[in-house]
């Protein structure tokens, strides 16, 4: 067995190893940490830190509100043109003043810069200022017109236009800049091993909420042991008892260690050129004690612990001066869009609300499907027909498919689809799992096959386009279903019997709602997903549930079916 111990190098920037002159991981004994503690930051530091987060503010903010003013110029344009058409001149101070107001209203809700901000988030704040900006600019429409002659198209085009462009230029204009350093904004994480490293991959994959891992800083009072057997094959993390490391983490962890030695052969020095260059490439920045010129150096005025047990959690003094701090919690599997912290009795108290059993809430969400589904009755009622008329053309049999599946208070119902399989499925099904041990994984694993031998090839485009859940919107107009809610289960012994028996805090929840005919899990990858992940979105949706959720999800339901993401 061979054991690595990390603490601070000489270099003062990466975690040292105990490796030989070669690279090669050795035999180590335990090496104290160093007794000097980090230090409160000095006045003139922490306000040069402050200058900086609101200039790194500033070039994060600046595209969104190039892009949230062009998307208010589009709404603008749109009534200037029926204007113009009309022969109405409209003025300039209109124009400007309705896109002050759309970026001011954004800047009241936080979308500038918004970092760290999730677009579902993001989009329930995009629509609170499509709300202010429509019935502004309809006030103001009506005191340049009577009733009788108000120009309602000109209204109808400005509110549509700025809802759906400011809803799409969003995410693309974060996507567009996120590979950019100067747009994301760098964080400091202060942990050692796993917990650390999760985060750094966490933040490097989420680099469009405007975030981006600096590096890692390490706590020496904290310092991480590895492992590793010598024929290389196993490793763990703080002995036996912590989570066993990937063969790929462990390549990393030595390939690291190989790098620390061959540096220190060739210079101890913090100067060394070789040195500032191994610091370039390593996500480990140095120690906590040396958390101050760490942030300077790599420009970063925000910091976040990765371990919930660490001891900077109990001294947050060590941290004042630094603009944001993010603090992991050990609470879990609870509402968090609408929960807020408050410090009570020398205290900090998290506050969870869910509107998931408010009667109003649930009047308007059951109000708002019912307008949306008969309101576009004249378009899905023909669809219905003409794809009716081409599954009977195509495959003979019945049109429609029924299959009991568990409702609100756990009453069962019949959930309606096109049919898009075989007449005999279920046969077809066990012979195929029997004579295909891979598909028998798979069938378990996600109840689902992406090589489905049931479906049928017009079953196929009507899968992958959604199509053949239209007819649940009969389902929605008898009460059964909602258009946005956890995915209907199947009770029974072989599909979603897992999701009541594994996961009972979420089939509790799960009873309390109508089930949707879209989701959370649809639109997050939807096949392309686990079982446990669709658990997770359902657990999040149930907690968290809001209207403008539920639009959200609508909104999001239209790029999922016309791209066919995660269908199989």
């Amino acid at each position: 067995m061979s054991t690595i111990l990390e603490n601070q190098t000489e270099l003062g920037s990466v975690p040292l190893g105990a490796v030989s002159g070669s690279g090669e991981v050795t035999d180590a004994v335990p090496v104290s940490p160093p007794s000097s503690s980090q230090k409160p930051f000095e006045p003139g530091a922490a306000l040069r830190l402050g200058r900086r987060q609101a200039w790194l503010d500033l070039q994060t903010s600046l595209p969104l509100i190039l892009f949230d003013v062009a998307a208010a110029f589009l709404a603008v344009a749109s009534v200037v043109v029926i204007s113009y058409f009309n022969g109405e001149a409209i003025s300039p101070l209109f124009v400007g003043g309705a896109i002050a107001l759309v970026v001011w209203m954004q800047y009241l809700h936080g979308l500038y810069p918004a970092c760290g901000v999730s677009y579902a988030s993001e989009f329930g704040s995009i629509i609170r200022t499509w709300m202010v900006g429509t019935a502004a600019v309809g006030f103001a429409l009506a005191l340049r017109h009577t009733l009788a002659n108000y120009p309602w198209a000109a209204w109808v085009a400005f509110s549509g236009t700025l809802f759906f462009s400011l809803a799409a230029v969003r995410p693309f204009a974060r996507r567009l800049f996120s590979g950019f350093d100067w747009w994301a904004q760098p964080v400091v994480i202060v942990g050692n091993g796993e917990d650390a490293k999760r985060l750094f991959t966490r933040l490097e994959r989420s680099r469009h909420e405007g975030l981006r891992p600096a590096g890692i800083v390490f706590d020496p009072n904290r310092y991480l042991m590895f492992t590793i057997e010598n024929s290389g094959d196993d490793a763990s993390i703080g002995g036996s008892s912590g989570p066993n490391l990937t063969q790929l983490e462990k390549s990393e962890w030595k390939a690291e260690a190989s790098q620390v030695a061959a540096l220190r052969d060739e210079s101890r020095s913090r100067f060394n050129p070789v040195a500032r260059q191994l610091r370039e490439r390593s996500r480990w920045l140095g120690s906590v004690n040396d958390l101050e010129s760490i942030l300077f150096r790599t420009g970063a005025c925000r910091v976040a612990i990765a371990d919930s047990s660490s001891d900077c959690l109990r001294n947050f003094r060590a941290f004042h001066g630094i603009p944001h701090v993010m603090l992991p919690m050990q609470a879990n599997q609870h509402p968090t869009i609408r929960a807020r912290l408050a410090e009570k009795d020398n205290a900090i108290e998290l506050h969870c609300h869910t509107a998931l059993t408010c009667p109003k809430a649930l009047v308007a969400k059951r109000f708002v499907e019912m307008v949306l589904v008969l309101g576009t009755l004249p378009l899905w009622v023909p669809l219905l027909a003409a794809i009716g008329v081409v599954i009977k053309i195509c495959d003979p049999g019945p049109i429609f498919y029924k299959q009991t599946r568990v409702g609100r208070f756990r009453i069962p119902f019949y959930a309606l689809k096109f049919r898009s399989m075989v007449m005999d499925a279920d046969k077809k099904l066990k012979k195929y799992l029997d004579e295909n041990p891979e598909a028998m994984k798979e069938w378990e694993a996600t109840h689902k096959l992406r090589k489905d031998p049931r479906v049928t090839k017009i079953g196929q485009f009507l899968r992958k386009t959604s199509l053949d859940e239209l007819p649940q919107l009969w389902n929605v107009m008898m009460g059964e279903m909602s258009l946005v809610g956890p995915r209907p289960i199947v009770d029974s012994g072989d599909y979603d019997r897992e999701y009541i028996q594994n996961y009972p805090e979420v089939f509790e929840l799960y009873q309390m709602v109508r089930p949707g005919i879209t989701g959370l899990w649809q639109v997050s990858g939807r096949n392309n997903t686990s079982y446990e992940a669709r658990v997770f979105f359902d657990r999040f949706y149930l907690h968290n549930w809001s209207l403008s959720l539920d639009v959200f999800i609508l909104w999001r339901t239209i790029k999922t079916a016309l791209f066919r993401e995660g269908a199989c």
